[in-house]
């Protein structure tokens, strides 16, 4: 689902304030190498607390990787894949394991590098703030006051660093484990250029545009300015929503309407039947990139549409009742306005955040992390730093609530006389997703049921509310 995706990826709203600048908690580790530390053991800092429960955070996250890692070494079908998918062969399940077990193994390396990388950005950050972006200000008339043109200013200098420094990982994803299992698609030419329209797009131009106006807010607005700041992002949320699919999407794919015919016929029904006011039905060259697949309804109000990437077509060998049925999990998503939900908890989770945002009053909240002095920009930049690391917490909780959105998404799918198992159970071989994950891998990073769970609730559904010639089956 192209919201749940999008909403969150460690919570949506996180990416687009981490992008502004501001830290991710992997970066904690470098805390002691900034200006300010020095004074850590001298006298009470904010870089304590922050450093502390951030290398908590980096202790659990090693914690789950082994975990994860001992799980996959595992041999043998286990009995509840077995149950839920009595198809699948000792070589498949081996391969999708052996693809797991190698993201995961290279996840150790990259996580070491998020430290080191982490350490960069949080010492370069406030060097570039007091230093060059200072004397660039100063040389164009500028004032030290000046803080959007600082701001701006100290983007440009770190630009560089920014879209340079996690291309090796992004590289060896790609090229080495995604390529090595048969994913890739990319080219190096159309990957450089995804990643620079990435960076520049959503890296630069739009977290500049949500950042000017909060900074204009806070300087602006004095104590009030916590309760506007979170109807300003709230509000940036369902704008960027309705904006992405239809000026941002196809920057980076090509969306054709799906050619008329037997598919195309069958969804328009199941769009009648939904009762979703959705015309809009495109197919996306998601094989440009990676022979993953997928499929998606995006947008709100007038730029709702449904999305089916080519290579789930592939995968379905066109076979227009699994495409029903996937399509019709979907468009469960919109009837029962899980958008909305979703929306409405980023927006508690927004309350929540910038209610305590007045608390932060106390100037060493900028100082203790290497500032020179405060301003409205920097309070934004530092609150969000330490607001990060209770971030995890927020997830469980939101991974949890989207785990129900998609049972009850399979769900509408079998209302509407389908079912989905079939489908599920061949998008997650052609994916070689982890049949077996770790419970608590589970339960703490995943949005989505594993395919066992969604196979056996979907099953459960269709022993005790029969649909007769429920298609699929």
């Amino acid at each position: 689902m192209w919201l749940l995706n999008e909403l969150r990826s460690r919570s949506w709203s996180l990416n687009l304030l981490s992008g502004i600048g501001l830290p991710h908690p992997t970066a904690a580790a470098v805390a002691p190498l900034m200006p300010a530390a020095a004074r850590l053991l001298g006298q009470p800092s904010y870089l304590r607390p922050f450093l502390v429960a951030s290398l908590l955070y980096q202790g659990w996250e090693l914690y789950i990787r082994v975990r994860r890692k001992r799980r996959l070494a595992a041999t043998g079908i286990p009995d509840a894949v077995k149950e839920a998918m009595p198809d699948v062969d000792e070589t498949e399940y081996a391969k999708a394991q052996e693809y797991s077990a190698a993201k995961n193994g290279f996840g150790f390396v990259a996580d070491a590098y998020g430290v080191l990388t982490g350490l960069v950005s949080l010492y370069l950050q406030p060097m570039v703030w007091n230093g060059p972006a200072l004397r660039l200000a100063l040389h164009l008339g500028l004032t030290p006051e000046h803080e959007i043109a600082r701001a701006g200013l100290g983007m440009l200098i770190c630009a560089p660093w920014e879209l340079l420094h996690n291309l090796p990982i992004d590289a060896y994803r790609t090229f080495v484990i995604e390529e090595r299992f048969g994913f890739n698609k990319h080219t190096w030419r159309s990957w450089v250029g995804d990643t620079l329209k990435h960076f520049l797009v959503e890296g630069m131009l739009i977290n500049a545009i949500m950042t000017v106006p909060l900074v204009l807010l806070v300087r602006s607005l004095g104590a009030s300015a916590w309760f506007y700041g979170f109807v300003f992002l709230t509000s940036f949320a369902l704008l960027f929503n309705m904006a992405y699919p239809v000026w941002i999407a196809p920057l980076f794919n090509t969306f054709t309407p799906l050619e008329d015919g037997e598919v195309r016929s069958a969804i328009e029904a199941l769009v009648r039947a939904s009762g979703i006011s959705c015309e809009r039905i495109f197919q996306v060259d998601g094989s440009r990139q990676s022979s993953h697949s997928n499929a998606y309804v995006a947008g709100f109000f007038r730029t709702k549409r449904i999305v089916i990437y080519d290579t789930l077509l592939g995968h379905l060998e066109s076979d227009v009742d699994a495409i029903c049925a996937v399509v019709a999990h979907e468009i469960g998503h919109a009837a029962m306005h899980h958008n909305y939900a979703l929306l409405g908890v980023l927006a508690a989770q927004m309350f929540v955040m910038f209610s305590t945002f007045g608390f932060c009053t106390d100037p060493r909240i900028v100082t203790d992390f290497g500032f020179d002095a405060p301003c409205a920009y920097l309070t934004l930049q530092t609150f969000f730093t330490l607001y990060g690391v209770v971030m995890p917490a927020f997830s469980i909780g939101l991974n949890a609530f989207t785990r129900q959105l998609e049972y009850s998404a399979d769900a509408y799918s079998v209302r509407l006389g389908f079912d989905i198992r079939a489908a599920l159970v061949k998008i997650s071989k052609t994916n070689l997703s982890d049949l077996n994950p770790d419970p608590l891998d589970s339960l703490c990073n995943h949005s989505h049921p594993t395919t066992v769970q969604r196979v056996l609730a979907v099953k459960d559904l269709l022993d005790h509310q029969p649909h007769k010639g429920a298609k699929g089956d």
